[in-house]
Parts: structure tokens; C-alpha cells; sequence
């Protein structure tokens, strides 16, 4: 057993005596399968005819073996069955090392299961050097959705990994249904206001304009009443100080959200609803 790095992640690459087990892989010079690959270049070399051979990340992710153990590491990630996932997934970056699908389930594994902190981290910031494939940002949306219970302290994150890799018109629809699936149960679970920081707002601005994300902005308007911070939530109005800085660094940011939403007609809409609940805000906290 030998291991390698990769963005953090640690891979380990099994061997029979000599060469890596690679069913699926044979030299398409001579057919031999008496070859040896090795992930890191993604060169594989026969020892039949002696050909060098380059293989390309989409190569590598439409290998049947790794089709197939991929499928299995999504199966039993989203059946909660961790010790079976990670087995699949490593059997996936055993012979596509940066397979993202399988380096969120190995990284989510040593984050959440076996207690190794900033895993999760290194993964979003070594994600972000490479160019993901339609099957892997279509996996990630799934395995986010599926933990999204233990994610809330990567929303960032995840917002600009799959932003960035659905910029397209014809992904619209598709993104604003991943971020009003996952932002709104985020926002309802926050226990602070901190978490929208300015980071965060922009996101949510671009994505209001680019999509109109209306069950997230449904979701932040909502919590100006609910969140923990709010005056609502714990009727201590009387804290005056802390009331106006409510308003100013979080009830202000939801309305710069609002206020760049596409369409013009929900725009409207949330914006009116908006504005009633500022003036009511003032009006409780006799805020001028």
C-alpha cells in the first residue's frame, strides 16, 4: 500500500506485487493489460510493448471501474453508510486522483467521521484549481444536499464552487433550485447573524440577479424576525444599542439582496414586503 497527497487529501494507491491493479486499463497499442498507471501524471505505461499513454481527466472519470465505484460511493454516502463510501470512493482516486465526486466523500469522511479538522476546507480550496465536469458538479449538488446538516460553516464555499461551474444561461434553473434547496435550511439553522458577512451578501446579491433565488430571499426576509439576533426573537427591544446594530449590518444587507433580484416583477414584490417590515422594525424599536 502506498499513499500520495493531493490538495490535502490523502490517496492511497493499491499494488499487487508489482503493478497497480488496473482492471478496466489496457494499452491501446498492443491490448496488453500488463500495464502500470500512475495517477498523479495520468500516464500509463505498458510493460508488453513499452507505450506511454496520456490520459485525460474525462478519460479517466468515463472508465467503467471508475463509473461503477463512483455509483457505489454515492449510493452509500447518501444511505449514510461512510465506511462504505469512502471504500468506493477510494477505489475512484485510484485511478482519477482529482475525481471531485470522490475527494467530497473522502474529505467529508476525515472532517466529519474520523475527527481530522480543515479537511473539508483543503477540498474547497483545491477544488477550486480545477475544471469540473458536468457528472461531477451534478454529484457534488447531490452529496451537498444530502449533508447539508453538517455544512453550514462552508456555505461559502460551496455557493462559488457551484456558481462557478453553472455559469451558463441553461444552468439558471438548475442553480437557483440547488441554492433555494440549500441556503433557506442554512439560514433558518444559523445561530447568529455573523453569518452574513459581506462575502456572503455579494454572493447572494450576484445570485439574486443572475436567478432571482426567491425561497432564499423568502428565507432572509423571514429572518429578520427569527434570527437570534433579531429583537423579535427574544422581544428585547430595550437593548437599544444592539437593536440599531441589527438593523444596520443585517436588515440593510438583506435589503441590498432584495433589492437586486431579477425579475423586475418579484423584485417588486419581495421589495414591498421588504418595506413593510423595515418600517415596522422602526416603528417597534423607535429607530428614527
Amino acid at each position: 500500500m502506498e499513499t500520495a497527497q493531493y490538495g490535502g487529501v490523502i490517496i492511497e494507491i493499491r499494488r499487487d506485487s508489482e503493478n497497480m491493479e488496473m482492471e478496466g486499463l489496457k494499452c491501446h497499442g498492443c491490448g496488453s493489460s500488463n500495464v502500470e498507471f500512475d495517477p498523479k501524471s495520468r500516464i500509463l505505461r505498458c510493460y508488453q510493448c513499452g507505450k506511454e499513454e496520456y490520459y485525460s481527466r474525462a478519460t479517466l472519470n468515463a472508465n467503467g471501474k471508475v463509473v461503477f465505484a463512483k455509483q457505489n460511493a454515492l449510493r452509500f454516502f447518501k444511505e449514510g453508510k461512510m465506511d462504505d463510501a469512502r471504500h468506493y470512493a477510494m477505489d475512484v482516486l485510484n485511478i482519477s486522483s482529482d475525481n471531485a465526486t470522490a475527494m467530497f466523500i473522502l474529505a467529508y469522511y476525515d472532517e466529519f467521521i474520523a475527527g481530522k479538522p480543515d479537511a473539508m476546507k483543503q477540498f474547497f480550496h483545491h477544488i477550486q484549481e480545477i475544471a469540473l465536469e458536468y457528472e461531477e458538479v451534478q454529484d457534488l449538488r447531490v452529496l451537498i444536499l444530502a449533508a447539508a446538516y453538517n455544512l453550514g460553516d462552508f456555505e461559502e464555499s460551496i455557493i462559488q464552487l457551484i456558481a462557478t461551474n453553472m455559469q451558463s444561461s441553461e444552468d439558471s434553473k438548475d442553480l437557483c433550485n440547488f441554492i433555494d434547496t440549500f441556503c433557506p435550511y442554512q439560514i433558518a439553522r444559523h445561530t447568529s447573524s455573523g453569518f452574513l458577512t459581506e462575502n456572503l451578501s455579494d454572493l447572494y446579491q450576484q445570485l439574486s440577479g443572475h436567478c432571482g433565488i426567491p425561497k432564499t430571499c423568502f428565507a432572509l426576509l423571514k429572518s429578520i424576525e427569527t434570527n437570534p439576533d433579531s429583537p423579535y426573537a427574544n422581544q428585547n427591544f430595550y437593548l437599544k444599542a444592539r437593536v440599531r446594530y441589527f438593523y444596520e449590518h443585517y436588515v440593510t444587507e438583506v435589503g441590498k439582496i432584495i433589492s437586486a433580484m431579477e425579475p423586475a416583477d418579484l423584485k417588486k414584490k419581495f421589495l414591498g414586503a421588504y418595506q413593510l417590515k423595515c418600517k415596522q422594525y422602526k416603528k417597534d424599536s423607535d429607530l428614527v
